[in-house]
């Protein structure tokens, strides 16, 4: 993430994972949303940077973060429904 410090990036990644979280409709501790939020930003900054995609600031950090979160839980969700 550029642009943000290591607080911010925390942040950023808890706030992605509860967003995933809720766009899924799951509910997990703060641990697993930052572990989600974490992994989400390494997704969605890989997938952006695939396409080219240059992204600067906290903003476009969570836009990433949160859409790379959504397509980290999207196979565990659909997993434990069966």
């Amino acid at each position: 993430m550029n642009g943000v410090g290591l607080f911010a990036e925390i942040l950023i990644g808890m706030l992605a994972g509860w967003l995933a979280a809720l766009a899924l409709g799951r509910r997990h501790s703060l641990f697993i949303y930052l572990a989600v939020g974490f992994a989400g930003a390494i997704v969605g900054h890989a997938i952006a940077a695939g396409l080219d995609i240059h992204l600067v600031g906290v903003w476009a950090s969570l836009i990433a973060a949160t859409v790379g979160s959504i397509l980290f839980l999207a196979p565990f969700a659909i997993f434990r429904r069966r």
